[in-house]
């Protein structure tokens, strides 16, 4: 059992492990992070859907390290405007809630959903950071003004991820966060909302920067996201939002 949850800790990190975990995803290729963004969180848990949930004082320890970690990262993405950065706090602020959903008896079929789904929009923020440090040379948001003029679809696709990613309906996210929500103790559920609104708060705070002010000038020979390459982000958003629905429904009705 504690081999299993050393494994969990690693794929799923906690503090300290996290700070790890984070300069790793840091230092490698973007599609790199992008894919352990998802295959991280879904390999813990799997790994944690194995172990027998513990009581007594190992309980309560990872009780309040994954309370901590989750607040931490949080707090921290309220003075992040490089969209890189932003995702990969998101989904250490996310990690944290499947433990915690473990903790409280969520079978692990549904650890696995709660998994894929609070940590899919991480790594399409990755991958859409990469598109804006193309063309900006960066994926820094407010430093000379608003996209939207210059890059309309393109603002479009991260504005919708921004909002997949904070867990607002419809998206799987929303479902996953009241999933976890219901399976926990009245203590718990106030972590997890403030987790939540610190997610909006700081979502909130890249749209000001990245949405409002002067126009962002487009540089020289770049050009925005192609109608073909927006009808693909279109059409992953509405997969995501049906398959949210549907699994949501299925879940319900069990």
């Amino acid at each position: 059992m504690i081999e299993l949850l050393v494994c969990a800790v690693v794929l799923l990190p906690l503090l300290p492990f996290s700070l790890g975990v984070n300069a790793v995803l840091q230092a490698v290729p973007a599609w790199l992070r992008a894919l352990l963004l998802v295959a991280l969180p879904v390999a813990g848990a799997y790994v944690l859907g194995g172990v027998a949930v513990p009581v007594g004082p190992l309980a309560r320890v990872i009780q309040v390290l994954a309370a901590v970690t989750a607040l931490l990262y949080a707090w921290r993405l309220l003075a992040v405007r490089e969209l890189f950065i932003w995702a990969r706090l998101q989904a250490s602020s996310a990690w944290p809630l499947i433990w915690l959903a473990w903790l409280f008896g969520m079978p692990d079929d549904r650890l696995i959903a709660v998994a894929l789904a609070l940590s899919l929009p991480a790594a399409v923020l990755t991958l859409l950071a990469c598109a804006l440090r193309r063309r900006l040379g960066g994926a820094y948001l407010g430093l000379r003004g608003r996209l939207g003029p210059a890059y309309p679809r393109l603002t479009g696709a991260v504005v919708v991820a921004l909002v997949a990613a904070l867990a607002a309906p419809p998206f799987p996210g929303f479902f996953s966060m009241m999933a976890v929500l219901l399976q926990m103790p009245a203590v718990c559920v106030f972590t997890v909302l403030a987790v939540w609104i610190l997610w909006s708060w700081a979502a909130a705070l890249l749209w000001q920067h990245g949405l409002f002010g002067d126009p962002w000038p487009r540089p020289v020979g770049t050009s925005d996201l192609s109608v073909s390459a927006g009808a693909v982000w279109v059409l992953l958003a509405l997969i995501a939002v049906s398959l949210g629905l549907i699994g949501s429904w299925a879940w319900w009705m069990r």
